[in-house]
């Protein structure tokens, strides 16, 4: 009776055992579609949690710039210079922060504008001779050599159009001034007439300041350019724009304003 139950209980737990390797199997293949969903659904939530990539760019490059002086000004007196324009080389730097899954960018274009130039004004005017002699017709030239030079600082702001590399540029130019100077002088171009003392030339203003021309410039700043990714860290990026004036350049000559105009190629290197 012993040994019947002995074999009775061995068959039942060899019978228990054969069961629960049977299960496993089962149980590992039903874990392993909730792995695999944890998974996915871990990588989706990283997809959304993740940071907006960003660029920090640095750029310098040479150029030319052109520049006009608009309305007119008067030194002295009532002679009355208008304008005049001219171009020089330019050379700027720039740094920006960049969004390219939004398009956009922000940053600080740095530059050195030299708006100088030497006026010129002819007339013909009656002139009174010393002496007995008539009034006659005497020719003159009026000058005024102006210097003027300030550092342009932009805050600007770039949309990129999108499925293209050319973007838009907008911004607020502040000028600050580092010469603001000029004169006035005039000379005689008819011969055998001098002024009282002999002299063909009288300084009507010697070289002085401008007035208000300490002042800060502003200026709305608009722009074009076009981005030549060369390669993971670096973009050749050719540009051109324009500075719309808002201030005048003398406080005594308020249509006086400068108007300026660049073109550029810039290098952008990637921090």
């Amino acid at each position: 009776m012993c040994l019947l139950l002995s074999i009775a209980a061995a068959a039942t737990i060899a019978a228990a055992t054969s069961i629960t390797q049977a299960q496993q199997p089962f149980t590992a293949a039903a874990t392993l579609p909730q792995a695999q969903q944890s998974s996915a659904a871990a990588a989706y939530e990283s997809d959304i949690l993740s940071a907006r990539p960003i660029r920090y760019l640095l750029g310098v490059g040479p150029g030319m710039m052109w520049y006009a002086h608009g309305g007119s000004f008067s030194p002295s007196c009532d002679c009355v210079f208008t304008g005049e324009s001219d171009s020089r080389f330019h050379f700027a730097g720039e740094v920006l922060v960049q969004y390219p899954k939004l398009g956009i960018a922000y940053g600080v274009l740095l530059s050195y504008y030299d708006a100088s130039y030497g006026f010129t004004r002819d007339e013909t005017r009656r002139s009174v001779m010393v002496g007995d002699g008539a009034d006659v017709d005497v020719d003159y030239r009026s000058t005024s050599d102006v210097r003027l030079q300030w550092l342009s600082v932009t805050p600007e702001f770039l949309w990129y159009i999108p499925r293209s590399a050319f973007f838009l540029q907008a911004g607020l130019e502040f000028g600050f001034p580092l010469t603001a100077r000029y004169d006035h002088i005039e000379t005689i171009r008819s011969e055998d007439v001098t002024y009282y003392d002999g002299s063909r030339e009288n300084v009507l203003l010697p070289e002085g300041n401008i007035p208000g021309g300490d002042g800060l410039r502003l200026a709305a700043s608009f722009g074009l350019g076009y981005e030549f990714v060369l390669g993971p860290a670096v973009a050749l990026t050719p540009r051109v724009g324009a500075q719309l004036p808002l201030t005048a350049v003398s406080s005594t000559d308020d249509d006086w304003r400068v108007t300026t105009a660049f073109g550029l190629l810039m290098l952008h290197l990637r921090l």
